[in-house]
């Protein structure tokens, strides 16, 4: 699930994975892979994730929002995920599962 919410998270700003590899510093294959599931992120990526994301690893990890910070970022994202896909294609079955979770957890 660390993938999907990247790659959620990542869409939910607008930003191509070769534009968040730039920011990272990494090639655009690793953040692929990352949002596949093929390859996971290493500490101090992890921790460049959260930050340019502005959640905490914990949240990247888990999917819980822990802090006030977290859950802002999470509805801003669902909000703009929402307005995007209306009469584009469906949502993915994992994306399905990362937005079902991200209420889930907002109860």
């Amino acid at each position: 699930m660390l993938g999907e919410r990247i790659a959620l998270l990542r869409r939910g700003q607008g930003w191509s994975q070769a534009y968040l590899a730039q920011m990272l510093h990494i090639s655009p294959s690793a953040v692929g892979m990352y949002e596949q599931g093929r390859r996971e992120p290493s500490l101090d990526a992890l921790m460049e994730l959260a930050r340019v994301f502005g959640v905490t690893a914990d949240y990247l990890l888990t999917g819980q929002p822990v802090c006030p910070a977290d859950k802002a970022v999470m509805d801003r994202v669902l909000q703009q995920s929402v307005q995007t896909r209306r009469g584009s294609r469906r949502f993915s079955r994992e994306e399905l599962a990362v937005l079902l979770e991200a209420m889930l957890t907002e109860a």
